[in-house]
Order: C-alpha cells, then structure tokens, then sequence
C-alpha cells in the first residue's frame, strides 16, 4: 500500500483566504489559471489534507486544484456560531467567486458532497460535472425513521466521552494507520464543541421532503469508496484520476 503524508498540506499548494460572515475561509490552489478547476471539499470533521493523494495527479493531468476547509474544519477557525448547510454552500461558490471561476468540476467527500450539490441547486450553471463520494442524493427524501435516527446521533455524541469518541470516530472512518491518525488529529483540533455543531450542520444536509434535483444534463460520478470508509484510497489508483 501507498501511505499518503496527511501531516501537511500538498507542497505544490499555495494558500489564500477568503472572508466571509462569521469565518474566515481557508483554502489552496495550484495549476495554471486557464485550465477546468477541480475545487474539492472534504468531509465532516476533516480538512483540505484529506485530498493530498489526488492533488499531485490532478495536476499532471493538466488541472487547476483547489482544496477548501470548510468553515469550523482545519483553518477556517474560529467560527462564530453554529453553521448550517446554506452556510457551507454559500462558502463554497464565495472561494469560486474569490478566484474569479465561472465553472469548475466539484468534488465533495461525504458532508463536501452534500455541500457541492447545495452549492449546484443554487447556481446550476456553475458546476461543470460533480464528483461524489459517500454522500447520498439530496433530492431523495430522507424517511422519517433515519431522519429520526440522525437527530438522535447529536444527544448520544454529546454524552459520549470525547476521547473515546475521537477514538472510535478515527478507526470507523480510516483503515490506514495515517489516515486513522491524520482523523485522530482533526477531531483532537476541534474540540468536542464545534465537533457537535458540525454535526448539527450535517443534519440539515438531508431532509424528508428532499431538496432541488440536480440538473439531467450534469455529468456526474457517484462512488463509495472501497471499504465505504473515507480516509481510504483504493489501490492502485487514486479515486479522482481513476474515474
């Protein structure tokens, strides 16, 4: 197996920040101006690091990449009270905004899917093709057993002990011992605080009413990962590049 280096971020990664109400957001760039952006959002918990394996093949191809921590993940900290999806997705098209791109390929592991497809109901014309992986389709309505089964997940999180919870929650989402520290190191980062309020903000990802479709003519790639596990890149090819 190849072991990704999650301790920091892509060398070939240039930072910039973007200001928005209640955070500061985070995120890097690399590859020429010109060329299709490939703007990636990592999942709940996690930060921009999650995709160090497929920023270097991303930019052989020719690509432009950009890695973002969502508002509370990573860097994009402090944030001043508990966000909602609108939130992460209005951040999402703010970096699109900041670097002055007018349609870029979105990718979006898990709460980064559910913000990409947010982000697309808004401004459809915007996303020239959506990556997914281990995110369900916002527009199918949640039943009312598992919407009820996610809002009980925040009350069972918050009696939960932390180091416990940052334990299980990095062997449950990691197979690799990297990445399994790499999650450890995240969640240790947020503080079992923002922690909840990230979930919270995870809940109002789905709904039993469902959201907006996504448009028919949109290219799309829906994937789980090897294992339905984040933190894992199937052998011998990345995710991305592979597609």
């Amino acid at each position: 197996m190849i072991e990704i280096d999650y301790t920091t971020s892509h060398p070939a990664l240039a930072p910039f920040t973007v200001d928005r109400p209640g955070c500061r957001i985070h995120a890097w760039e690399a590859g020429p101006v010109t060329t299709t952006a490939v703007v990636m959002h990592h999942g709940a918990t996690a930060d921009h690091r999650m995709f160090n394996a497929q920023v270097g093949p991303l930019l052989d191809a020719g690509y432009r990449v950009i890695v973002v921590d969502g508002r509370g993940h990573g860097q994009s900290r402090p944030m001043l009270q508990t966000p909602t999806i609108d939130d992460y997705a209005e951040d999402y098209l703010a970096v699109l905004d900041d670097r002055n791109i007018d349609q870029a390929v979105y990718v979006g592991q898990s709460l980064g899917g559910y913000v990409a497809q947010h982000a697309i109901t808004r401004n459809p014309e915007r996303c020239r093709a959506l990556v997914v992986v281990g995110s369900t389709l916002i527009s199918i309505p949640l039943s009312r057993l598992d919407a009820m089964a996610l809002r009980a997940t925040i009350p069972v999180f918050q009696l939960w002990p932390w180091k416990s919870l940052v334990r299980l929650t990095a062997t449950s989402t990691a197979r690799r011992t990297a990445a399994q520290a790499y999650m450890a190191e995240c969640l240790i980062s947020l503080g079992k605080r923002d922690f909840l309020r990230i979930w919270r903000a995870v809940n109002t990802s789905v709904s039993t009413i469902g959201f907006p479709p996504l448009p028919n003519d949109l290219p799309i790639l829906w994937t789980h990962d090897q294992l339905n596990r984040p933190g894992f890149e199937g052998d011998p090819d990345y995710l991305i590049p592979a597609s």
